[in-house]
Parts: C-alpha cells; structure tokens; sequence
C-alpha cells in the first residue's frame, strides 16, 4: 500500500495546481507575452519565491501549461471509439479535433497560440503520432494517395485552421464549409474502397 501523502505534499500540489490554473488563464488572454509573474501572484494567491520554487523559471511554467493542455486534450480523443473503417476513423478524428477546440477554446488558445518559438513537447508529439497513426490505418488499407507523414501533416492543417477560426467566432460549426473542407480533405488523400481492392488484386496477379 503506498504511504499516505502528508498535509505538506498535498498543499503544495493544490498550489502548484492554483498557479498552473491562473497561468493558463492569462496565457490564453494574452499569451505568453502577457503573462506577467505580478498578475499571476495576485491571481493564484502566491508570491513569486512560490512560482519560482514550484516551476523554476516562467519558461518553465509554460511548457508545464502547454504540456498539460495537450495532454488533456490526447486523452480526450483517446477515451472516444473512433468507427472501424480506417477512412471514416480519418472523417471522424477531425470532427473530433474542431469539436474539442470548440469545446475547450482556453486550452486550444494555449496550445497554439504562442508567439516564441518551442520544441515540440512529449505531450505534443504524442498527440500528433496519434493522428499519424490513423492516417497510416488508411495506408495499411490500401486506401490513402500520398505518403503518410505527407498525408498527416495535411491532416493536421486543415484541422488547424478550421478549429482556428472556429474558435476566434469567425464562423460557426455547422457553416457547410467546414463539412466541405474535410471531405475534401478525405476525398483527396484516400481512394474509394473498390479501387483499393482492385489495386491489390492487380498487385497479386503480377506478383
């Protein structure tokens, strides 16, 4: 049985929780430029020895946050079924992706919305490895045009910059261009069911 955690571990976790919840407030107000660790103080309740004790520096801190968020947001795709057609998985992972943004528009601002460049994070790999692993379920069938890692980026653009706009209300959800934007997407990246298995088929007659 693990050893029951003492008052000081618990309170120092709910405030390490209180500075990353105002961080991600004001990060994705303003950025990270306007983060400022005053404001953030007053907001979470903390002195600044306190921030820097728990996260070390501000750059810190934002990883931390982005990390989280794009944590959250991987383990939210992950607890749904997608369908088991490896195309309509594809259709269905971007819905997904707009409906999450939508749904959680602070976290989508900060994952994205940063203007210094970062190396991609654990957290952010895992996400995208998780879309590259749809796009390559297509592929395995004998369904999908260009090259993976040239199919999941595309992917990943479209669904980008939908959601972006989605999320800054310069359109709304169900405006028939998003619906054509991704079965668009779909229609150029993968081939009809029939001519995949035509494809094999005159792959085994030559083989």
């Amino acid at each position: 049985m693990a050893a029951q955690r003492s008052v000081r571990e618990v309170e120092s976790e709910a405030t390490r929780q209180t500075i990353l919840e105002a961080a991600e407030g004001l990060l994705a107000a303003g950025g990270e430029d306007g983060l400022s660790i005053r404001e953030l103080c007053a907001r979470a309740g903390v002195t600044p020895p306190t921030i820097y004790h728990h996260f070390g520096h501000k750059r810190a801190l934002v990883d931390r946050v982005i990390d989280d968020c794009f944590a959250e947001f991987d383990g939210a795709l992950a607890r749904r079924t997608p369908p088991a057609d490896p195309v309509e998985a594809l259709r269905w992972a971007f819905d997904r992706y707009v409906e999450y943004g939508l749904a959680h528009p602070t976290h989508y601002r900060v994952m994205f919305q940063r203007t210094t460049p970062r190396k991609s994070s654990a957290a952010g790999l895992a996400s995208y490895d998780r879309l590259r692993r749809v796009v390559a379920a297509v592929a395995a069938a004998g369904r999908l045009v260009p090259p993976v890692e040239i199919a999941t980026l595309a992917c990943w653009c479209a669904a980008h910059g939908v959601t972006s706009l989605l999320v800054g209300a310069y359109f709304t959800a169900d405006d028939p261009g998003v619906a054509l934007v991704r079965d668009g997407l779909i229609a150029q990246l993968t081939t009809p069911p029939s001519r995949a298995r035509r494809a094999r088929r005159q792959k085994r007659s030559r083989a």
